[in-house]
C-alpha cells in the first residue's frame, strides 16, 4: 500500500454516502465515491483503492458481488461492509468471509477509527471526537 491511503465507499442511499464522505475527510485518504455497486465495480477496477467501505443492500450489484469483483483483481483489498440489518456480524456465512469487518448502521465512529487506524489509516491535522 503506498503511503496515503486510496478508499472507496459504496452506499446508495445519499443520506449515508454523504455521512461516510464527510467523517472520513479527517484522514489523510484519497477518498472516491460510487452510488451503487455496478459504479462501484467501474471505480475500483480502474483506480485500484487500498480499502473499500460498501453498504452490504444496494440494487443491481450488492456489496458481497462488488466486493467479491474486485477481490479477484485486488487480493489485498480491505472490505468493510455496512449494513441496516445487523445479520451475520460474527461471518458465520461463507459469503462474509470476503470482508474484514462489518458494521451496522448507525456506524460506530470510535470503532471504525480503530479498525481504519489498524489497516494504517492516519488522520489529517487535529484529531476529531466522533
Amino acid at each position: 500500500m503506498s503511503e496515503r491511503l486510496k478508499v472507496l465507499v459504496a452506499d446508495d442511499q445519499p443520506d449515508s454516502l454523504d455521512l461516510l464522505r464527510e467523517l472520513l475527510t479527517v484522514y489523510n485518504f484519497e477518498l472516491r465515491v460510487a452510488r451503487n455497486g455496478l459504479e462501484a465495480i467501474g471505480i475500483g477496477l480502474k483506480w485500484e483503492p487500498d480499502i473499500l467501505i460498501t453498504d452490504i443492500d444496494m440494487p443491481d450489484a450488492d456489496g458481497r458481488h462488488l466486493t467479491g469483483r474486485l477481490k479477484v483483481s485486488l487480493p489485498a483489498l480491505i472490505a468493510i461492509a455496512v449494513s441496516g440489518t445487523p445479520l451475520n456480524t460474527d461471518f458465520e456465512v461463507y459469503e462474509d468471509l470476503i470482508f474484514d469487518d462489518y458494521f451496522v448502521k448507525p456506524i460506530d465512529f470510535g470503532r471504525l477509527h480503530k479498525t481504519l487506524t489498524k489497516y494504517g489509516a492516519k488522520l489529517d491535522g487535529q484529531p476529531t471526537t466522533y
